[in-house]
This record gives C-alpha cells, structure tokens and sequence, in this order.
C-alpha cells in the first residue's frame, strides 16, 4: 500500500505532457498485452484497445473479458494502475479547463477569433452597442478591451474579453486587431474633462493607425468624441468616422422641438425596434440608383445613401459604383428577404 500511495503521488505531481504521454503508453500497451496474452478472446488489437478503454475508465461494458489466468492476472494489475492513472488524467483535464475558463473570464488570453468587432473601454454606451449588436445580428463576434475591469462584464458565447490598457500594442495584438473588422473606441466614463476624455480616446486611436501602418492594413475605426471642437485631431489621425454623442443629443432635442415626433424616428433607427437602418451591396442587375431604388420598394425598403452621400436621392440616374455600400431603411424580415 505504501508502495502504491508513493507512485500515485509521483503520478499527481508529474508533468502534463509525461502524465499524457504515460497514459496514452498505457493505454496502447496494454492493448497489445492483452491481445498476445488471450488472441482468442481478443481477435483484434483493438478489440483489446476497446477492452482497456472500458477498464481503465470504468465503464466496463462486459461484452468481452479476460478468460484465462494470465489474463486476468493482467486485468487486477491494469485495475489497480490503469483506473488510478486514468483518474488524475481526467483530473488534470478538468483542472486545466477550469483554470483556462477563469484565464478567459479575466481576459488573459489571446483572442484567435476573426472578423470580429471590437469595443474598447467599458462604459454604459458600450453596453447599450453590446447589447444592440448582438440583437440585430446574430453570428457577430464581439471583443471587449477594457483596463478597469477585473473580468468580463458579459458571460456570452459571442462576446470575449481583454484585460488591459487599450493604448498598450501588445494588448491591441492580444485582441486579434488586425484580423478585426471594425474597431469603436468609446470616450472614458468619469470624472475627466472633455479634452482629457478625448485625449485618451486620441492615443487609442493613434494606437491603432501605427499598427495598421507598420502591417500595410487598413484598420476601419470609429471613435465617440466628447467635443466635437477635436475632430480635427482625430482627422489627422485618420479615424473613419466620429461619435458626438453631446451634439448629436442637443441636435435631436431641437428637431423634435421644432418637428414634433422626429426623435421618435431616430430612435427607431438606431434601436433594435420598428425599422433600422442595414447596409447592403449592391446588386448584378441594379445599373441605376433608380434601379435599385425601384427593386428595394418594391420589396418594401427605402433607399437613402451610398455611404454617407444622401446625395443620390437627387442622382438617381447615375451609376452605382461596383463598391458602393447602399443603406437602406426596412424591417429585419425584409432585410434578409433583400440578402438572399
């Protein structure tokens, strides 16, 4: 017995890789010794394979067994060794889900997901995004990078998380960043002033375009700017597009002042309620924005831009470029209706 609890104890503290590889040693050879011991009774090295699966993980089938003394002889010392073997193994799979799940929850792990979506600082509007994303579009992948936060703030399949200062490289790569489709920089929640909130915001997103540069990749981001006075110095960092979350309120509250009901259309197209707004491609047989915009009502969707040009409402006999990025207002069944 002393014997045993030494060579279990060695087997508990042995390296994985030597844990794996003795298992998977035991498991083969002693296919093989029970195959030579009783050929009879196993006709087949894997009918002995099939034999100490069943053993050692003591599932014990029944439908074939050891018929002679040596083969059984063999099978008590394969219970005794095998089983406890098997056992730690089983352990230490456990054991490392386990801890890779707490490293994955604590965002300590690189993120091999592509094509993804990545929302950079935590705040109740990144919530909102989160939470609408997932909503309208259900195969999006979702990856948040955050500095203050001790785990992830959502438990979904979707949604994978990094722990880290988003102006740091090495954190940005943890991310997967440039194999990412989008990345949407949020402005610090806090106590901080506009021009420190976007500063930060600034050298993110600064960040981000060195990395594009350096890898020749073109990396599309958007940032919420606190002071729309700034946006310049996120021009001159070549960020794509621009949140003024401020003035974009302020704006709102006087057109639903001025034209009562329009916040409510707004609403809609920004929420995942009613009508909202899906970008599309356009189609082999569209030439014309007239083209598409006769099909698209017809189907019952309203054609409004290519890109951000509402200019073609008044071009509608123009060419629709090959790479044009048509945004439309329709409902979410018409909408993959239009898609298929």
């Amino acid at each position: 017995m002393i014997f045993f609890r030494r060579f279990f104890l060695k087997v508990v503290k042995m390296n994985n890789w030597v844990l794996i590889f003795a298992t998977l040693s035991l498991v083969f050879s002693s296919s093989y010794v029970i195959y030579f011991l009783e050929p009879e009774t196993f006709i087949t090295p894997f009918e002995g394979l099939w034999w100490t699966m069943t053993t050692i993980a003591t599932v014990g089938y029944g439908d074939v067994s050891p018929k002679t003394v040596p083969g059984k002889i063999f099978a008590m010392c394969l219970y005794i060794v095998g089983i406890g073997l098997m056992t730690i193994f089983i352990g230490k799979v456990f054991d490392f889900l386990s801890i890779r799940k707490k490293l994955k929850e604590a965002g300590k792990l690189k993120i091999s997901t592509e094509n993804h979506i990545i929302l950079i600082n935590w705040t109740t509007k990144a919530a909102i995004t989160l939470d609408e994303l997932l909503k309208t579009f259900q195969n999006i992948q979702i990856v948040i990078i955050d500095e203050t936060l001790e785990k992830t703030p959502v438990i979904q399949e979707q949604v994978e998380f990094v722990n880290g200062n988003p102006a740091n490289i090495d954190v940005l790569h943890q991310a997967n960043l440039l194999k990412s489709k989008s990345v949407m920089v949020f402005s610090p929640d806090g106590l901080m002033t506009a021009s420190q909130a976007d500063g930060l915001t600034l050298l993110i997103a600064s960040t981000i375009e060195g990395i594009g540069k350096k890898h020749n990749h073109h990396i599309y981001t958007i940032c919420e700017v606190a002071n729309s006075k700034h946006i310049d110095a996120f021009v001159h960092a070549n960020v794509e597009e621009f949140i003024t979350a401020n003035d974009t309120a302020a704006h709102l509250a006087a057109r639903s002042i001025l034209f009562n009901g329009s916040s409510e259309i707004i609403r809609q197209l920004t929420s995942h309620s009613g009508f909202d707004l899906y970008a599309i491609a356009r189609k082999p047989e569209w030439h014309t924005y007239a083209d598409a915009s006769k099909a698209l009502t017809a189907k019952g969707a309203l054609l409004i831009s290519n890109g951000n040009d509402l200019t073609i409402i008044q071009q509608l006999n123009d060419s629709i470029p090959d790479n044009a990025t048509l945004f439309i207002i329709c409902n979410y069944t018409t909408y993959q209706e239009i898609m298929t």
